[in-house]
């Protein structure tokens, strides 16, 4: 084959990230550790130059790094012939199996010892109810609207913030789940059914699943926010966010809901290699038929002057986090004002989803 021959099969480092789907920064560390080495570099520009069958390979290191194996495993796999790679891969996630086992329980063991630990007192009392504010868009791509969003007054003096995302065909199931879930919680407090905040968000939840399709695509996240006075309480499931703002502070409660997510806070994948995974916004526990659907449980202390902010992933996605937090941390007393603003710059930014927000100001 005559060289201009071979160099019309050689991608740049660009052309291959288009065709895997990774990101130019991810394609830069495989061939840092070895991985994916190019097949050639320009000595003076020192641009990368791949072979169009590197494609594939690309592609692979890219779902076992999806599934969180290392580095070096992945060289070993991805050298071996296809019985022994898929030998390899099962062996891996035996011990994968084992260790989450093993795991489960430590954390057992540990929460029943956290369990019998003295409780401090909580005050739980509030003299001035928080201001709130909602929003719901659309958004500039989507034909219709599936984020549903609830602030509701409950027993008590405390208040409900509550956001869902539906996805798949069933468009009203949000507001449905969320309905479902709010009237169940104001009943339980009313009643004094649970005996705390947390176990009747749990309650609240039971209805909430029991929406859950059977079969099928469709379904839901589902993030509650509980004010009830110097406490935060959160429910929370999917990739719909609670932000909690301290004056400069700005801190994330939630953790996503994705099986990359996971990964990145685990230590096992890089924030670049997840920029453009195809995978990257993918659930691995929703309200949906099949999917995990308890929640994460949190709770957290709240200030006067704090803001809490829930919302869907038609915000935190598309915005930039420190343009978010700008908006945040501005010094915006007026919630619906703040509200309203948060739309306008999902929208100046495309505005590809639907957006759902709740906001309240201690």
């Amino acid at each position: 084959m005559d060289e201009s021959a071979s160099s019309l099969e050689l991608l740049s480092i660009g052309e291959l990230a288009a065709a895997s789907g990774l990101s130019p920064k991810a394609l830069r560390l495989y061939a840092e550790s070895g991985l994916l080495v190019p097949r050639r570099v320009d000595p003076f520009t020192g641009y990368r130059f791949y072979g169009t069958d590197q494609v594939e390979r690309a592609r692979l290191i890219a779902a076992l790094r999806g599934l969180g194996m290392g580095l070096a495993r992945i060289g070993v796999l991805c050298d071996l012939d296809s019985d022994a790679a898929a030998a390899e891969l099962r062996s891996w996630w035996r011990q994968e199996e084992a260790d989450s086992l093993s795991r489960a329980a430590s954390v057992r063991s540990l929460a029943h010892d956290l369990g019998e630990l003295p409780s401090e007192d909580i005050m739980t009392t509030s003299t001035t109810a928080p201001r709130t504010a909602s929003a719901l868009h659309q958004g500039l791509v989507r034909s219709s609207q599936q984020d549903a969003v609830t602030v509701r007054a409950l027993p008590g003096g405390r208040t409900l913030l509550a956001v869902a995302d539906g996805f798949g065909s069933a468009d009203d199931l949000a507001p449905q789940i969320l309905t479902a879930f709010a009237t169940t919680l104001e009943a339980a407090l009313e009643l004094e059914l649970s005996a705390t905040p947390l176990a009747a968000l749990e309650t609240a939840w039971a209805a909430a699943e029991a929406l859950v399709p059977a079969d099928g695509e469709a379904g839901s996240t589902l993030t509650a926010a509980l004010l009830d006075g110097d406490r935060l309480h959160v429910a929370h499931l999917g990739d719909t966010r609670v932000v909690l703002v301290r004056g400069e502070q700005v801190d994330v409660i939630t953790q996503d809901h994705t099986r990359l997510r996971s990964l990145v806070e685990a230590g096992r994948l890089s924030p670049e290699e997840v920029a453009s995974h195809p995978d990257r916004a993918v659930l691995n526990r929703a309200l949906a038929a099949g999917a995990p659907t308890a929640p994460d449980l949190l709770v957290r202390r709240l200030a006067p002057g704090d803001l809490v902010l829930v919302a869907s992933d038609g915000l935190h996605a598309v915005l930039d986090p420190s343009a978010l937090a700008e908006a945040l941390v501005g010094g915006n007393e007026d919630v619906d004002a703040l509200a309203s603003s948060l739309i306008d710059l999902a929208l100046a930014a495309g505005a590809p989803d639907n957006v759902g927000l709740a906001l309240a100001r201690v």
